[in-house]
């Protein structure tokens, strides 16, 4: 909703969430890396998307709305044309023989409500919801791909019988753009983080990775597959005529205010080359740190110790567990005109305004190892590595945290306690781990029930094996949920995607086993002392509240 900042910290004044400090910093931020207010104080946990909303909704006295869990009819969607729907950006959800109710980011847009009055003939009752709910609402007109392709494959036959064309040519005369607009648009509805187009030997697959799961969308003829590919490797500038080696490219693709940038991969296989693109959104607002799942105790360290002016912060897991996202998540955290940040990265996935920002070329000797001694010259407050790899990285990490810097970076390791014996390994002196690492975090990213067929359910025995052997007391009274499966989830019984996380704080304990090159298993046994909540306890808390699954987290945790 369009709101004047002086507007905004009235209504968070009066509501007390937000102290007059914190939102005057907040606008100063805002103006300077040219963001709006609101996102500032959600990036730094000041306040959620969902409490703001409700504050501007009880202060305009209009209803509020949540399609977080809400599957709206079709024939409720059919009111409001999609185009419509994105264009004045409102969502029909419910209506009867006189009125329909509409989720809107602005209420008061009496152009948009006139719109819906007319198309519509019905009352129209406005209700404010907020911009990630829009965003959710809009997926839901792209619920049915294949009807999609059925009418595109169909209105081509049609074309085909006028003109007397050969029907064996239909495939090859497929509106390749249109096709490929269509699966990009699927894929940012469903949040699909690739797409995979696989040559067979009668037929194309098109799969989307959704939620980390890789599901079939659609099987398409095997003709049209040149044509896919020649479309990509135009759109990325790649060579069209190579056909015996690998490509990466990369390009850009708009519907409507979102915008995503589309990493491709072309790769020769047996029947064809096949293609892998990785969709990163540029418009998304990255998400504060509670949204990720990393809350309570966790949070609160996290905090604390991101508000120290040196030291190393390190977040470790295995590849796909979300490291990036956590690091982009602190970044916008530290994001303020006062503070100079840099990163040297490996692709950098997205852009941050006021963040300086620096693509690794191994080919011309630009290395993380390099880029961070350069780095040093330009008074960084703040420097974001993307990844320690070997010796020379860690050594000079190590260096920028004792001159004065605050170090966030990335390891592979499997816990946050494994990550000091891994950084001896790579030949760090123990003294120099020991002064300059603060906290480890370590993560997994475990998938979300379906609040739309979530369920009470009783887990077998040999499930609760894992938690009898540390949390025997806390399963008298636990319960237990999982999804269905319904046509929201697509029948997973699963939607989106949080982190399971465990937080160590370097304290003195730990510091002193440090010197003594203590093993992984004394650093988590004096962290576990110390109340650390371990992975699988965090992951409990999460079963607990109904977020995710036993078998999601069994799954993580033991990969």
């Amino acid at each position: 909703m369009k709101i004047l900042p002086e507007e905004l910290k009235d209504i968070l004044l009066k509501s007390g969430f937000v102290s007059e400090k914190d939102i005057d910093s907040a606008v100063r931020a805002a103006d300077q890396i040219d963001r709006p207010v609101s996102d500032i104080l959600i990036f730094r946990g000041l306040i959620t998307d969902e409490a703001l909303a409700q504050l501007i909704a009880e202060h305009y006295k209009v209803p509020y709305i949540t399609l977080k869990n809400k599957t709206i009819e079709q024939t409720v969607l059919d009111t409001i044309s999609e185009s419509m729907a994105r264009s004045y950006r409102m969502i029909p959800f419910e209506k009867n023989e006189t009125a329909l109710k509409i989720a809107m980011e602005d209420p008061n847009d009496f152009e948009a409500l006139e719109q819906a009055r007319r198309r519509t003939r019905l009352k129209i009752i406005p209700h404010l919801a907020s911009s990630a709910d829009i965003s959710r609402g809009l997926a839901q007109y792209k619920r049915n791909i294949k009807q999609v392709f059925e009418q595109i494959i169909e209105e081509n036959l049609k074309k085909a019988v006028k003109t007397g064309d050969d029907l064996a040519r239909i495939a090859q005369d497929l509106p390749v753009v249109k096709i490929l607009e269509t699966f990009l648009q699927y894929a940012m509805a469903e949040a699909a983080s690739d797409i995979h187009i696989e040559a067979l030997e009668s037929s194309v697959v098109v799969r989307f990775r959704i939620d980390g799961v890789l599901r079939d969308i659609i099987t398409l003829p095997r003709s049209i597959q040149k044509a896919i590919v020649a479309r990509i490797k135009i759109l990325s500038e790649l060579k069209i005529d190579e056909h015996r080696i690998p490509q990466d490219g990369r390009f850009k693709f708009t519907m409507d205010e979102d915008v995503v940038s589309i990493r491709v991969s072309v790769i020769p296989a047996f029947y064809d080359e096949n293609i892998a693109l990785r969709l990163l959104s540029e418009s998304t607002r990255p998400q504060p740190l509670e949204e990720l799942g990393l809350t309570g105790n966790n949070a609160k360290i996290v905090s604390e110790n991101l508000k120290k002016p040196y030291g190393m912060v390190l977040i470790t897991g295995p590849t796909g567990s979300g490291k990036s996202t956590t690091l982009y998540s602190i970044l916008n955290m530290l994001n303020d005109p006062g503070v100079n940040i840099w990163t040297i990265e490996d692709p950098i996935e997205y852009a941050i305004n006021r963040v300086n920002q620096a693509q690794i070329n191994p080919t011309t000797g630009f290395t993380f190892a390099s880029g961070l001694r350069s780095l040093l010259r330009h008074d960084p407050n703040v420097i974001m590595v993307g990844e320690i790899r070997d010796n020379e990285t860690a050594q000079m990490a190590i260096h920028s945290a004792l001159t004065g810097h605050l170090v966030l970076s990335t390891l592979h390791t499997n816990s946050a306690a494994g990550a000091i014996p891994r950084f001896l390994d790579m030949g760090a002196e123990a003294f120099l781990v020991a002064s300059t690492v603060n906290v480890v975090i370590a993560q997994r990213l475990v998938r979300k029930i379906c609040t739309a067929c979530i369920e009470k359910f009783k887990p077998s025995e040999l499930e609760l094996t894992v938690f009898k052997e540390k949390f025997s007391g806390r399963l008298e009274k636990q319960e237990f949920y999982r999804g269905r499966g319904c046509q929201e989830c697509g029948g997973s019984g699963y939607k989106g995607r949080v982190g399971i996380f465990e937080v160590l704080a370097v304290s003195e304990d730990i510091r002193k086993l440090t010197l003594k090159h203590a093993s992984l298993d004394d650093i988590e046994e004096q962290a576990l002392k110390e109340h650390m909540i371990s992975m699988l306890e965090d992951g409990l808390d999460k079963i607990s509240a109904g977020i995710t699954t036993i078998e999601e987290v069994l799954r993580a945790v033991r990969e």
